[in-house]
């Protein structure tokens, strides 16, 4: 398939969702910093010939430019509850280890959330490696929800990113999923079949 996909979050708890998001094919060399007392933060270059996707989250005015909040409502669900209106924003964390150092903040609790924004350039999985790195901090830790990061499939029904929700087709879908004592960890790849079309979810099984 050699359409573009999309890079997307949908989160269901509030916290600090990432200060760095980086999509490539390579592992990105760590950056050896010498200890001069200066914990101001600088923001890294990605080269965009290497990524297909990048944001450090450190221009809100780029942010509003390239990310899409969901406007969508999840269905079979009760009418107070089933918009996606919950608040983003670009923000330093509360415990802040650098200065300036900004990230995306899911700023409601107990509401459903969802942004997205397109990768530079199409991605297409035949022999190549994709890499994805990314930062989290649950600031006010996690009771009950789900945070996820996703990378969506191509078509008709991930075009409008405005109406992008939990039943919206995806490749590939990460991260926890928490509620009490009941503590999962999801990784689900959708696999499609080259002769028929069909796809299959493959899930990573809890090790035991």
């Amino acid at each position: 398939m050699k359409d573009k996909t999309m890079l997307m979050f949908t989160l269901l708890a509030a916290f600090m969702a990432t200060s760095t998001l980086v999509c490539g094919t390579e592992e990105p060399e760590p950056e050896v910093v010498q200890d001069s007392g200066d914990l101001s933060y600088k923001s890294p270059y990605a080269d965009p010939a290497k990524f297909y996707f990048a944001d450090h989250f450190d221009d809100k005015d780029q942010f509003a430019d390239r990310w899409i909040k969901s406007q969508a409502k999840k269905d079979d669900t009760a009418e107070e509850i089933a918009k996606y209106d919950g608040e983003w924003d670009v923000e330093l964390p509360k415990r802040t280890l650098l200065a300036n150092d900004l990230g995306l903040v899911l700023k409601s609790k107990a509401k459903h959330a969802a942004i997205a924004s397109r990768l530079s350039k199409p991605f297409v999985f035949y022999d190549r490696t994709l890499v994805v790195q990314y930062e989290v901090n649950l600031q006010d830790g996690q009771e009950c929800g789900g945070s996820y990061i996703k990378l969506l499939s191509s078509g008709k029904e991930t075009t409008d990113l405005k109406q992008f929700r939990d039943i919206s087709p995806y490749t590939i879908m990460f991260g926890p999923d928490k509620c009490g004592n009941d503590v999962k960890l999801h990784f689900i790849f959708r696999h499609v079949n080259p002769i028929n079309g069909t796809i299959t979810e493959k899930h990573c099984r809890k090790a035991k």
